[in-house]
């Protein structure tokens, strides 16, 4: 794959490269440089929901950010129910 770098320094990544990683609008990728290049690589967070109210009850829900990577553990539900209350 191939792609060009902007007058700006942007680079934009080929759509397949973003299906086949699973990288959303906005999601962060760090950049590490090489002897002989570049090296991009998403930065996943540990916590992949953001909270939100619900439109008609206002009661706090979870919605995914980014696609989870590895089954969530009761543990992890615990600790994220405890961060919206």
């Amino acid at each position: 794959m191939e792609t060009i770098l902007s007058s700006k320094g942007q680079v934009v990544l080929p759509a397949a490269a973003r299906q086949r990683l699973h990288l959303t609008r906005g999601e962060r990728l760090s950049i590490e440089v090489l002897k002989d290049g570049i090296l991009l690589k998403p930065t996943r967070q540990r916590r992949a929901y953001r909270s939100e109210r619900h439109p008609i009850s206002g009661l706090p829900r979870m919605v995914a950010v980014t696609p989870m990577a590895h089954k969530v553990t009761a543990a992890e539900i615990a600790r994220l129910n405890a961060e919206l209350m």
